[in-house]
């Protein structure tokens, strides 16, 4: 069990990661945010409307997105054209990048089979900024992928965080990828009282090549045992609670994109055949 880990991260103030693993918490947080704007005073003048651009995925109905999520855990449908993957492309083999906790840039050129040429293991690497690239401003405003958001929340959400970030092949041992921050172990999410993400594979991507891996549906029916540990947990307990049948590993080409409750069980599975560039927004 977890208790103690989750009593130090309430005396530092981060009650959501004690509440928003409750699905439960979740709904009602839904809930009392979808009751908010009726209980303030309107203001004036009205703040000004935010024009969207046209959705980049037309063919979505958001209803459909949301009966998805909430069933399986994961809703697809929201593949980016190629033009807009190139622009990112582009821009993530340019733009200096950055491993984890380190102040060190360099470019995705410097990294030879997983290394610097200092013999630095790189894992991950991630944009400082990834908002400076207009294609990912782009998406983050796409009407289709915040109309989704909105209903499956309850409410627009307040926070959107994008992330573009390198999985490079290397050989590492799998402690020192974790050490490095690569999710490599099943777990849970707890981003914030309730929240979901939307992500994109920028290259093409299969099981050798970095894919994700998640439990469908997962986002409900754990255990207490589940609820008050770790949010991280072994495959052997996961398959027992939920079943192999449950277990997906999404693949695709270069614009593949979904969007996921990860509160749902999910992990990334090292890349052995190629690098992958995936671009990510969590919401909350």
């Amino acid at each position: 069990m977890d208790v103690a880990n989750i009593a130090r991260r309430l005396a530092a103030g981060e009650l959501h990661y004690a509440l928003g693993r409750f699905e439960t918490v979740r709904r009602g947080y839904s809930a009392i945010r979808r009751l908010a704007p009726s209980l303030r005073r309107p203001s004036w003048p009205p703040p000004p409307t935010m024009i969207l651009p046209a959705t980049l995925f037309p063919s979505v109905r958001t209803n459909d997105a949301v009966a998805a999520l909430k069933r399986d855990s994961v809703a697809f449908g929201f593949d980016l054209p190629p033009s807009l993957v190139q622009e990112i492309v582009d821009f993530a083999e340019t733009t200096p990048i950055r491993t984890r906790g380190s102040e060190r840039l360099f470019r995705k050129e410097d990294v030879r089979s997983g290394r610097l040429s200092d013999g630095t293991p790189v894992v991950l690497a991630m944009a400082p900024d990834p908002m400076e690239c207009t294609a990912i401003r782009r998406v983050c405003r796409d009407p289709a992928i915040l109309d989704a958001v909105t209903a499956f929340l309850g409410y627009k959400p307040r926070k959107t965080i994008p992330r573009l970030f390198w999985s490079f092949v290397t050989d590492v041992s799998d402690a020192e990828r974790r050490r490095l921050g690569q999710t490599i172990d099943w777990h849970f999410d707890v981003h914030d009282f309730h929240f979901c993400s939307a992500a994109f594979y920028l290259t093409d991507v299969n099981e050798g090549a970095g894919a994700h891996a998640l439990i469908r549906g997962s986002h409900s029916g754990k255990s207490i045992r589940m609820l008050l540990g770790s949010a991280n947990t072994t495959e052997r307990e996961v398959l027992a609670r939920y079943g192999r049948d449950r277990m997906m590993v999404i693949e695709g080409p270069a614009g593949t994109g979904f969007l996921e409750d990860t509160s749902c069980y999910h992990k990334a599975i090292a890349p052995k055949d190629r690098d992958r560039l995936m671009f990510q927004i969590w919401f909350s």
